[in-house]
Protein backbone atom coordinates (compact mmCIF):
# COMPACT_ATOMS: atom_id res chain seq x y z
CA UNK A 1 0.00 0.00 0.00
CA UNK A 2 3.10 2.56 -0.02
CA UNK A 3 2.23 3.00 -3.63
CA UNK A 4 -1.47 4.59 -3.10
CA UNK A 5 -1.78 7.88 -4.11
CA UNK A 6 -3.52 10.15 -1.56
CA UNK A 7 -5.36 13.74 -1.84
CA UNK A 8 -3.17 16.94 -1.47
CA UNK A 9 -3.87 18.13 1.67
CA UNK A 10 -5.19 21.79 1.36
CA UNK A 11 -2.60 24.54 1.43
CA UNK A 12 -3.44 27.65 3.17
CA UNK A 13 -3.72 29.92 0.28
CA UNK A 14 -6.94 27.72 -0.40
CA UNK A 15 -8.59 27.40 2.80
CA UNK A 16 -8.41 31.20 3.05
CA UNK A 17 -10.25 30.99 -0.50
CA UNK A 18 -12.99 28.85 0.14
CA UNK A 19 -13.47 30.97 3.94
CA UNK A 20 -13.22 34.12 2.14
CA UNK A 21 -16.81 34.59 0.92
CA UNK A 22 -18.45 33.28 4.71
CA UNK A 23 -15.99 36.23 6.18
CA UNK A 24 -17.13 38.60 4.10
CA UNK A 25 -20.47 37.54 4.59
CA UNK A 26 -19.72 37.51 8.37
CA UNK A 27 -18.68 40.97 8.35
CA UNK A 28 -21.50 42.39 6.31
CA UNK A 29 -24.32 41.09 8.57
CA UNK A 30 -21.90 42.51 11.62
CA UNK A 31 -21.91 46.00 9.80
CA UNK A 32 -25.71 45.82 9.01
CA UNK A 33 -26.79 44.57 12.86
CA UNK A 34 -24.09 47.51 13.90
CA UNK A 35 -25.58 49.89 11.59
CA UNK A 36 -29.46 48.88 12.49
CA UNK A 37 -28.29 49.36 16.42
CA UNK A 38 -26.64 52.69 15.34
CA UNK A 39 -30.11 53.87 13.90
CA UNK A 40 -32.56 52.98 16.91
CA UNK A 41 -33.95 55.86 18.49
CA UNK A 42 -31.60 57.20 21.17
CA UNK A 43 -32.74 56.27 24.85
CA UNK A 44 -32.02 58.36 26.62
CA UNK A 45 -33.70 61.46 25.05
CA UNK A 46 -36.09 63.13 27.77
CA UNK A 47 -38.89 64.66 25.51
CA UNK A 48 -40.06 61.57 22.57
CA UNK A 49 -38.98 63.64 19.55
CA UNK A 50 -40.81 60.91 17.60
CA UNK A 51 -44.47 62.10 17.77
CA UNK A 52 -42.74 65.83 17.57
CA UNK A 53 -41.86 64.52 13.72
CA UNK A 54 -44.82 62.82 12.82
CA UNK A 55 -46.72 65.72 14.49
CA UNK A 56 -44.81 67.33 11.45
CA UNK A 57 -45.60 65.97 9.56
CA UNK A 58 -49.38 65.48 10.10
CA UNK A 59 -48.97 69.72 9.70
CA UNK A 60 -47.86 68.69 5.86
CA UNK A 61 -51.11 66.33 5.59
CA UNK A 62 -53.17 69.55 7.28
CA UNK A 63 -51.61 71.96 5.29
CA UNK A 64 -52.20 70.31 1.54
CA UNK A 65 -55.30 68.70 2.09
CA UNK A 66 -57.01 72.36 3.69
CA UNK A 67 -54.97 74.27 0.45
CA UNK A 68 -56.76 72.32 -2.10
CA UNK A 69 -56.61 72.57 -5.53
CA UNK A 70 -54.45 70.18 -8.02
CA UNK A 71 -51.37 68.34 -6.27
CA UNK A 72 -49.12 65.90 -6.64
CA UNK A 73 -48.79 65.93 -2.85
CA UNK A 74 -52.02 64.10 -2.67
CA UNK A 75 -49.84 60.77 -2.98
CA UNK A 76 -48.47 61.39 0.24
CA UNK A 77 -51.32 63.30 2.25
CA UNK A 78 -54.66 61.00 0.17
CA UNK A 79 -56.08 64.44 0.17
CA UNK A 80 -58.44 63.76 2.87
CA UNK A 81 -60.10 60.61 0.91
CA UNK A 82 -57.44 58.12 2.96
CA UNK A 83 -58.79 55.55 6.10
CA UNK A 84 -57.45 58.63 8.19
CA UNK A 85 -55.79 61.91 8.07
CA UNK A 86 -53.79 64.40 9.87
CA UNK A 87 -56.83 65.16 12.52
CA UNK A 88 -56.39 61.31 13.69
CA UNK A 89 -53.07 61.79 13.79
CA UNK A 90 -53.10 65.09 16.34
CA UNK A 91 -55.91 64.34 18.35
CA UNK A 92 -54.35 60.90 18.72
CA UNK A 93 -50.97 62.36 19.68
CA UNK A 94 -52.07 65.26 21.69
CA UNK A 95 -53.61 62.55 24.04
CA UNK A 96 -50.29 60.75 23.98
CA UNK A 97 -48.79 63.97 25.18
CA UNK A 98 -51.53 64.71 27.77
CA UNK A 99 -50.96 61.58 29.52
CA UNK A 100 -47.08 61.73 29.19
CA UNK A 101 -46.55 65.29 30.23
CA UNK A 102 -49.74 65.82 32.45
CA UNK A 103 -49.45 62.64 33.83
CA UNK A 104 -45.67 62.94 35.02
CA UNK A 105 -47.10 66.39 36.33
CA UNK A 106 -49.44 64.38 38.45
CA UNK A 107 -46.93 61.93 39.84
CA UNK A 108 -44.22 64.46 40.41
CA UNK A 109 -46.03 67.77 42.11
CA UNK A 110 -49.43 66.14 42.82
CA UNK A 111 -52.96 66.17 40.97
CA UNK A 112 -53.30 69.66 41.50
CA UNK A 113 -50.70 71.11 39.62
CA UNK A 114 -51.90 68.87 36.39
CA UNK A 115 -55.24 70.36 36.63
CA UNK A 116 -54.27 73.72 37.21
CA UNK A 117 -51.60 73.17 33.86
CA UNK A 118 -54.56 71.60 31.70
CA UNK A 119 -56.88 74.05 32.94
CA UNK A 120 -54.77 76.81 31.86
CA UNK A 121 -54.45 75.40 28.57
CA UNK A 122 -58.04 74.75 27.94
CA UNK A 123 -58.32 78.65 28.20
CA UNK A 124 -55.48 79.74 25.90
CA UNK A 125 -56.82 77.55 23.33
CA UNK A 126 -60.62 79.30 24.35
CA UNK A 127 -59.72 82.30 23.73
CA UNK A 128 -58.10 81.38 20.32
CA UNK A 129 -60.72 79.57 19.07
CA UNK A 130 -63.14 82.76 19.62
CA UNK A 131 -60.89 85.11 17.82
CA UNK A 132 -59.99 82.65 14.92
CA UNK A 133 -63.39 81.79 14.56
CA UNK A 134 -64.98 84.92 14.62
CA UNK A 135 -62.27 86.70 12.78
CA UNK A 136 -61.71 84.08 9.69
CA UNK A 137 -66.14 83.87 9.84
CA UNK A 138 -66.05 87.73 9.19
CA UNK A 139 -63.18 87.72 6.52
CA UNK A 140 -64.69 84.93 4.92
CA UNK A 141 -68.47 86.77 4.68
CA UNK A 142 -66.77 89.91 3.20
CA UNK A 143 -64.34 88.51 0.96
CA UNK A 144 -67.09 85.94 0.09
CA UNK A 145 -64.42 83.11 0.22
CA UNK A 146 -65.81 80.00 -1.66
CA UNK A 147 -66.38 77.73 1.76
CA UNK A 148 -68.61 81.96 3.07
CA UNK A 149 -71.19 80.91 -0.34
CA UNK A 150 -74.69 79.29 1.49
CA UNK A 151 -73.22 79.98 4.77
CA UNK A 152 -75.44 82.82 6.39
CA UNK A 153 -73.73 84.18 9.50
CA UNK A 154 -77.90 85.47 10.66
CA UNK A 155 -77.15 88.14 13.22
CA UNK A 156 -73.91 88.56 13.98
CA UNK A 157 -74.46 89.36 17.94
CA UNK A 158 -76.18 85.96 17.90
CA UNK A 159 -73.54 84.31 15.94
CA UNK A 160 -70.87 85.86 18.30
CA UNK A 161 -72.73 84.76 21.73
CA UNK A 162 -73.16 81.24 19.90
CA UNK A 163 -69.36 81.33 19.44
CA UNK A 164 -68.42 82.28 23.02
CA UNK A 165 -70.64 79.75 24.27
CA UNK A 166 -69.22 77.15 21.80
CA UNK A 167 -72.62 76.50 20.74
CA UNK A 168 -71.11 77.31 16.75
CA UNK A 169 -67.99 76.90 14.63
CA UNK A 170 -66.73 77.41 11.35
CA UNK A 171 -64.75 76.16 8.83
CA UNK A 172 -61.34 75.08 10.15
CA UNK A 173 -62.31 76.88 13.66
CA UNK A 174 -63.86 73.46 13.97
CA UNK A 175 -60.55 71.45 14.60
CA UNK A 176 -59.38 74.17 17.85
CA UNK A 177 -63.07 73.95 19.26
CA UNK A 178 -62.58 70.33 19.60
CA UNK A 179 -59.25 70.33 21.03
CA UNK A 180 -60.21 73.10 23.51
CA UNK A 181 -63.17 70.59 24.94
CA UNK A 182 -60.72 67.52 24.42
CA UNK A 183 -58.31 69.68 26.93
CA UNK A 184 -61.01 71.05 29.26
CA UNK A 185 -61.86 67.43 30.14
CA UNK A 186 -58.86 66.15 30.17
CA UNK A 187 -58.73 67.05 34.16
CA UNK A 188 -61.69 64.10 34.20
CA UNK A 189 -59.18 61.72 32.59
CA UNK A 190 -55.79 62.48 34.71
CA UNK A 191 -57.99 62.55 38.13
CA UNK A 192 -59.48 58.47 37.10
CA UNK A 193 -55.70 57.90 35.95
CA UNK A 194 -54.04 58.98 38.98
CA UNK A 195 -56.56 57.02 40.93
CA UNK A 196 -55.83 54.06 38.97
CA UNK A 197 -58.93 53.80 37.41
CA UNK A 198 -57.87 53.25 33.79
CA UNK A 199 -60.54 50.47 32.84
CA UNK A 200 -63.31 53.76 34.16
CA UNK A 201 -61.81 55.57 31.86
CA UNK A 202 -61.40 53.49 28.90
CA UNK A 203 -64.91 52.02 29.04
CA UNK A 204 -66.62 55.25 30.09
CA UNK A 205 -65.15 57.27 26.72
CA UNK A 206 -65.96 53.65 24.73
CA UNK A 207 -69.54 54.25 26.09
CA UNK A 208 -69.64 57.65 25.14
CA UNK A 209 -67.91 57.12 21.73
CA UNK A 210 -70.71 53.94 21.28
CA UNK A 211 -73.57 56.21 22.14
CA UNK A 212 -73.05 59.22 19.52
CA UNK A 213 -72.48 55.62 17.04
CA UNK A 214 -75.84 54.92 18.16
CA UNK A 215 -77.71 57.60 18.01
CA UNK A 216 -78.52 59.55 14.86
CA UNK A 217 -75.90 61.83 13.76
CA UNK A 218 -77.32 64.21 11.88
CA UNK A 219 -79.31 65.48 14.72
CA UNK A 220 -76.02 65.59 16.80
CA UNK A 221 -78.06 64.40 19.99
CA UNK A 222 -74.41 64.59 22.01
CA UNK A 223 -73.08 67.90 22.19
CA UNK A 224 -74.90 69.59 19.43
CA UNK A 225 -72.72 72.50 17.96
CA UNK A 226 -73.57 74.70 14.88
CA UNK A 227 -71.86 74.37 11.80
CA UNK A 228 -69.66 71.35 13.31
CA UNK A 229 -70.31 68.64 10.38
CA UNK A 230 -67.27 66.70 11.22
CA UNK A 231 -65.72 67.00 14.68
CA UNK A 232 -68.43 65.74 16.90
CA UNK A 233 -66.39 65.63 20.94
CA UNK A 234 -68.51 62.87 21.79
CA UNK A 235 -66.83 60.71 18.86
CA UNK A 236 -63.46 61.77 18.68
CA UNK A 237 -62.73 61.55 22.42
CA UNK A 238 -62.27 58.30 21.96
CA UNK A 239 -59.27 58.51 20.15
CA UNK A 240 -58.08 61.63 22.84
CA UNK A 241 -58.71 59.46 26.13
CA UNK A 242 -57.77 55.80 24.76
CA UNK A 243 -53.95 57.89 23.57
CA UNK A 244 -54.07 59.63 26.97
CA UNK A 245 -54.15 56.32 29.11
CA UNK A 246 -51.71 54.69 26.61
CA UNK A 247 -49.45 57.78 27.23
CA UNK A 248 -49.94 57.61 31.31
CA UNK A 249 -48.96 54.25 31.17
CA UNK A 250 -46.58 53.75 28.30
CA UNK A 251 -43.52 52.59 30.18
CA UNK A 252 -45.43 49.79 31.73
CA UNK A 253 -46.83 48.67 28.03
CA UNK A 254 -43.46 49.05 26.72
CA UNK A 255 -42.22 46.50 29.46
CA UNK A 256 -44.71 44.26 28.85
CA UNK A 257 -44.38 44.67 24.80
CA UNK A 258 -40.79 44.12 25.60
CA UNK A 259 -40.90 40.66 25.31
CA UNK A 260 -42.22 40.19 21.89
CA UNK A 261 -39.71 40.22 19.53
CA UNK A 262 -39.04 43.62 18.38
CA UNK A 263 -38.31 43.07 14.69
CA UNK A 264 -41.41 40.46 13.99
CA UNK A 265 -43.54 43.22 15.68
CA UNK A 266 -42.29 46.21 12.79
CA UNK A 267 -42.87 43.38 10.24
CA UNK A 268 -46.57 43.18 11.25
CA UNK A 269 -46.94 46.35 11.32
CA UNK A 270 -45.54 47.13 8.02
CA UNK A 271 -47.78 44.18 6.71
CA UNK A 272 -50.81 45.92 8.48
CA UNK A 273 -50.00 49.62 6.71
CA UNK A 274 -49.40 48.06 3.36
CA UNK A 275 -52.43 46.10 3.39
CA UNK A 276 -54.02 49.24 4.27
CA UNK A 277 -52.77 51.17 1.11
CA UNK A 278 -53.59 48.36 -0.66
CA UNK A 279 -57.49 48.71 0.31
CA UNK A 280 -57.17 51.72 -0.24
CA UNK A 281 -55.49 51.96 -3.94
CA UNK A 282 -58.12 49.50 -5.03
CA UNK A 283 -60.85 50.71 -3.62
CA UNK A 284 -62.17 47.95 -1.81
CA UNK A 285 -62.79 45.81 -5.46
CA UNK A 286 -61.07 43.43 -4.16
CA UNK A 287 -63.15 42.93 -1.62
CA UNK A 288 -66.22 43.68 -3.86
CA UNK A 289 -64.94 40.03 -5.80
CA UNK A 290 -64.70 38.21 -3.21
CA UNK A 291 -68.08 39.32 -1.83
CA UNK A 292 -70.07 40.01 -4.76
CA UNK A 293 -73.73 39.46 -2.69
CA UNK A 294 -72.54 42.51 -0.39
CA UNK A 295 -72.66 46.15 -1.21
CA UNK A 296 -68.68 46.56 0.14
CA UNK A 297 -68.93 50.26 -0.85
CA UNK A 298 -71.51 51.46 1.40
CA UNK A 299 -69.81 49.08 3.70
CA UNK A 300 -66.55 50.58 3.89
CA UNK A 301 -68.29 54.10 3.67
CA UNK A 302 -69.68 53.43 7.19
CA UNK A 303 -66.88 51.79 8.52
CA UNK A 304 -64.43 54.53 7.93
CA UNK A 305 -66.39 57.37 8.50
CA UNK A 306 -64.53 60.45 9.48
CA UNK A 307 -67.45 62.47 11.30
CA UNK A 308 -68.49 59.68 13.50
CA UNK A 309 -65.24 58.49 13.80
CA UNK A 310 -66.26 55.08 12.85
CA UNK A 311 -64.48 51.02 14.43
CA UNK A 312 -62.65 51.54 10.66
CA UNK A 313 -61.43 54.52 11.14
CA UNK A 314 -59.71 53.95 14.59
CA UNK A 315 -58.45 51.32 13.55
CA UNK A 316 -56.48 52.99 10.34
CA UNK A 317 -55.24 55.30 12.71
CA UNK A 318 -53.97 52.69 15.15
CA UNK A 319 -52.08 51.07 12.38
CA UNK A 320 -50.88 53.96 10.74
CA UNK A 321 -49.41 55.94 13.98
CA UNK A 322 -48.08 52.52 14.62
CA UNK A 323 -46.52 51.73 11.67
CA UNK A 324 -45.02 55.66 11.60
CA UNK A 325 -43.61 55.30 15.35
CA UNK A 326 -42.04 52.07 14.70
CA UNK A 327 -40.45 53.07 11.59
CA UNK A 328 -39.00 56.13 13.14
CA UNK A 329 -37.83 53.78 16.22
CA UNK A 330 -36.18 51.56 14.10
CA UNK A 331 -34.48 54.04 11.57
CA UNK A 332 -34.42 57.07 13.49
CA UNK A 333 -30.93 58.48 12.74
CA UNK A 334 -31.36 58.96 8.71
CA UNK A 335 -34.92 60.22 9.09
CA UNK A 336 -33.62 62.70 11.81
CA UNK A 337 -30.80 63.79 9.60
CA UNK A 338 -33.34 64.07 6.45
CA UNK A 339 -36.30 65.48 7.39
CA UNK A 340 -36.32 66.36 11.28
CA UNK A 341 -34.58 69.60 10.77
CA UNK A 342 -38.46 70.71 8.93
CA UNK A 343 -40.59 68.65 10.51
CA UNK A 344 -39.67 68.70 14.19
CA UNK A 345 -40.02 72.54 14.39
CA UNK A 346 -43.45 72.56 12.63
CA UNK A 347 -44.54 69.42 15.26
CA UNK A 348 -43.41 71.38 18.29
CA UNK A 349 -45.45 74.65 17.61
CA UNK A 350 -48.19 72.60 16.06
CA UNK A 351 -50.91 75.17 17.16
CA UNK A 352 -48.82 77.81 16.33
CA UNK A 353 -48.45 76.45 12.72
CA UNK A 354 -52.15 75.68 12.72
CA UNK A 355 -53.16 79.33 13.43
CA UNK A 356 -50.89 80.62 11.24
CA UNK A 357 -51.23 78.31 8.12
CA UNK A 358 -55.30 79.13 8.71
CA UNK A 359 -54.06 82.97 8.53
CA UNK A 360 -52.10 82.16 5.04
CA UNK A 361 -54.91 80.31 3.65
CA UNK A 362 -57.01 83.35 4.44
CA UNK A 363 -55.00 85.37 2.82
CA UNK A 364 -54.26 83.20 -0.45
CA UNK A 365 -57.89 82.87 -1.41
CA UNK A 366 -58.06 86.62 -0.75
CA UNK A 367 -56.30 87.69 -3.65
CA UNK A 368 -56.78 84.16 -5.64
CA UNK A 369 -59.28 86.02 -7.67
CA UNK A 370 -56.64 88.73 -8.54
CA UNK A 371 -54.18 85.85 -9.99
CA UNK A 372 -53.67 84.90 -13.59
CA UNK A 373 -55.05 81.71 -15.04
CA UNK A 374 -56.52 79.11 -12.30
CA UNK A 375 -53.05 78.63 -10.67
CA UNK A 376 -54.71 75.59 -8.11
CA UNK A 377 -55.88 73.66 -11.60
CA UNK A 378 -52.26 73.38 -12.46
CA UNK A 379 -50.86 70.74 -9.87
CA UNK A 380 -47.05 71.57 -10.36
CA UNK A 381 -47.82 75.34 -9.63
CA UNK A 382 -50.24 74.86 -6.99
CA UNK A 383 -47.66 72.16 -5.66
CA UNK A 384 -45.23 74.68 -5.65
CA UNK A 385 -47.51 76.90 -3.87
CA UNK A 386 -48.43 74.15 -0.86
CA UNK A 387 -44.42 73.70 -0.31
CA UNK A 388 -44.15 77.55 0.13
CA UNK A 389 -46.58 77.60 2.32
CA UNK A 390 -44.96 74.98 4.11
CA UNK A 391 -41.47 76.54 4.27
CA UNK A 392 -43.21 79.82 5.38
CA UNK A 393 -44.35 78.77 8.34
CA UNK A 394 -41.53 76.74 8.43
CA UNK A 395 -39.16 79.83 8.59
CA UNK A 396 -42.13 81.94 10.54
CA UNK A 397 -41.11 79.57 13.35
CA UNK A 398 -37.36 79.58 13.01
CA UNK A 399 -37.69 83.77 13.05
CA UNK A 400 -40.31 83.52 16.20
CA UNK A 401 -42.22 85.44 14.45
CA UNK A 402 -45.69 86.75 16.57
CA UNK A 403 -44.67 83.95 19.41
CA UNK A 404 -45.29 86.52 22.13
CA UNK A 405 -49.15 86.18 20.59
CA UNK A 406 -50.09 83.84 18.84
CA UNK A 407 -49.87 80.23 21.19
CA UNK A 408 -47.79 77.37 20.49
Amino acid sequence: MADEIRPAAPSPGNSFAAALPRLRLANLAAWFRNTLADWYYPAAEKRDLRLDLLRGFAVLVMVVDHFGGASWLYLITGNNSFFTSGAEAFVLISGMVVGIVYGGIARREGLRAAVVKALLRAWTLYRLTIVMTLAFAAISDVFQLPWAKGFDLGNPLTFTLNVILLRQTYYLADIPLLYTLLIAFAPVGLWLLRKQRTALLVIGSFVVWAGFQYLNAEQIVIMPIVGNTTFHPAAWQLIFFWAMAFGYHRQAIAARLSAVPRWSFFSFSVLLFFWLLHLYSTQTKVLAKLYPWVDIQTIAHELFNKSTVAPGRILATVIVFQFGYLLLTFFWKPFWAAVGWFFTPLGQNSLYSYTMHVVIIGAFYVILPYLPGNVQAMGTINTALQLGVLFLLWWLIRRQFAFDIVPR
